[in-house]
């Protein structure tokens, strides 16, 4: 009688728990980032006694999950993390839930500006990615090769760098699709192009935009065999091997870069802008959004958490688990600053870091784009053939989802 008295009462004091009845349902990245996020929910769910329950997907399949949800509005998710140029398609037809206050100006605008339709927020920026110049800075000061601060001298580098230490003097990615774009963009904006005309008609035929691939294969001769395959796993490798000199990579790595159990240069790598050309050098963004989609069923909840989880605290406690941060006073917080020695150059080019173009059409468009990019750098086509072909397919998406 005694054993079922104390099971009625723990029973008892369990149903009265304020809140322990809610579940929130949150959607991530498999990766860091969603990494720092799960360990972000659980201690939100203790304090606020609410159930988490983590849906952690790879990229593309995350972007798949999130779209089918919102558009046929079953509420399976909470709150969803998304990449930046996920946006303009996520939120379309009212299927994000609009934030009740907006974001306070401890955020950088760079991230603010792809969170917002109009003026009205719908989401808020978690995690602060911008691309970085990765080079080895022992072998540019052996061969004098200056600062890393434009093109014109880093494929000069590459060349007596490569020649000098037989190494590759370059390394990129140039895998179909996104890979491909994203270590393409900062050339194309540098060399005073870009996707889209003033009209937003794709633009990937005018003489400048078709130097940058030109240049991009130069780049390509001191790279590795096979670079047009290479995903950012790849990239890495051949830096953490010692056996490439420079690369455009992002903050995910930098952490590996200077730890001696993975890095054979461990220490040797500097981190810088982007390289300018005819324009300044302007890093592209890849920030992680957080957002509600509409249907869901436990939306004031997830507008506590999400707002929490951004707070300068909780950031700082997500830049000590590998994320760049979105908020200024997080960057140039003193302790950090003194652990994370690439943070001064990540908050410059986080300040002055592009977003890919806004279109819902975005995802498709790289596709596209990024198979011509590929074809141009294994040799399959010329420069100037996958610009009219990428030109052609990325002018058929917009015309087909008028």
């Amino acid at each position: 009688m005694r054993s079922l008295l104390l099971c009625l009462v723990a029973l008892l004091a369990s149903c009265s728990r304020p809140g322990s009845d809610k579940i929130l349902t949150i959607a991530v990245n498999a990766g860091v980032e969603g990494s720092a996020l799960k360990a972000a929910a659980q201690e939100w769910g203790e304090l606020r006694h609410t159930r988490i329950e983590v849906v952690e997907l790879p990229y593309a399949n995350l972007f798949e999950k999130e779209s089918l949800d919102l558009q046929s509005r079953t509420g399976a998710y909470d709150v969803i993390m998304m990449d930046d140029p996920w946006f303009p398609k996520l939120a379309g037809d009212g299927a994000l839930t609009p934030l009740p206050r907006k974001p306070d100006a401890d955020f950088l605008s760079s991230t603010l500006s792809v969170c917002r339709e109009g003026l009205t927020f719908f989401a808020l920026p978690y995690v602060g990615n911008s691309q970085l110049f990765f080079y080895r800075k022992d072998l540019f000061d052996k061969y004098n090769a200056g600062a890393p601060d434009r093109w014109e001298k880093i494929l000069a580098a590459a060349k007596t760098i490569g020649a000098g230490e037989k190494m590759y003097g370059y390394v990129m990615r140039a895998a179909p699709g996104n890979s491909a774009v994203t270590d393409f963009m900062p050339l194309l904006w540098a060399f005073g192009a870009d996707i889209f005309d003033a009209q937003g008609k794709p633009s990937l035929t005018s003489p400048e935009a078709i130097d940058a691939l030109r240049f991009m294969l130069e780049l390509g001769k001191y790279s590795p065999p096979g670079y047009a395959g290479f995903n950012a796993a790849e990239v890495s490798a051949q830096l953490l091997q010692g056996t490439a000199a420079m690369s455009i990579n992002w903050p995910a790595w930098i952490a590996a870069m200077d730890d001696p159990s993975k890095s054979k240069v461990p220490g040797k790598i500097e981190f810088a802008q982007m390289p300018s050309a005819h324009l300044p050098g302007v890093a592209e963004l890849g920030a992680w959004l957080l957002a509600i989609p509409a249907a869901s069923p436990h939306r004031d909840a997830a507008s506590d958490f999400i707002y929490w989880a951004t707070e300068p605290a909780q950031m700082t406690q997500a830049a000590l688990r590998g994320n760049p941060p979105t908020r200024r006073s997080v960057f140039q917080s003193p302790d950090l600053v003194k652990k994370f020695r690439a943070f001064p150059a990540q908050l410059a080019a986080l300040e002055v870091a592009r977003p890919r173009p806004r279109t819902a059409q975005w995802n498709e468009i790289e596709n596209a784009f990024g198979v011509s990019l590929s074809e141009a750098n294994s040799g399959a086509a010329t420069p100037e053939a996958a610009m009219q072909q990428a030109n052609r397919e990325i002018a058929a998406i917009l015309e087909r989802n008028k």
